[in-house]
């Protein structure tokens, strides 16, 4: 029965049946007996092609412990201090450290009265410090005050 078919349509069957080699064989026979022939061309083509093809699943052989273990993954949590929220807030909600309370002059309040901040009167940089909550700031001004102004 095989015979009796017309060589193109049995050549298709051989496709179909995922015979490739036959498929790719026949074509050549017909193409022997006329070049031109679009038809067979372009199947024995696809019967080569599928011949070479290469599946996913034969290369792709890797296991549970390579798919959990990827060396690649993302982190879950942003490390601390990289996170794009607001830049003056940490995960916690509150002001980071890099945003500290600065004085009028533009210097991060310390706790401690530096002689070289002071305004040219003495009464001005006590007056500022009474203002500020810093214990220290304070002590530090009465420290300095004139005897006078005590």
């Amino acid at each position: 029965m095989g015979s009796e078919m017309e060589p193109l349509l049995l050549a298709c069957s051989y496709f179909r049946r995922r015979k490739f080699q036959l498929c790719a064989d026949l074509c050549t026979q017909m193409l022997e007996k006329s070049p031109y022939d679009q038809a067979a061309w372009i199947l024995k083509a696809r019967a080569l092609t599928e011949m070479v093809y290469v599946d996913e699943i034969d290369i792709d052989q890797e296991g549970i412990a390579e798919m959990i273990l990827d060396e690649n993954a993302i982190a879950q949590v942003p490390r601390p201090g990289t996170s794009l929220k607001l830049p003056g807030t940490n995960q916690t909600g509150g002001p980071s450290q890099a945003v500290r309370p600065i004085t009028q002059a533009g210097r991060p309040i310390t706790g401690f009265l530096r002689p070289s901040t002071q305004s040219g009167r003495p009464g001005d940089s006590c007056r500022w410090a009474f203002t500020t909550a810093s214990f220290l700031t304070i002590w530090g001004c009465v420290a300095s005050m004139p005897s006078s102004m005590i």
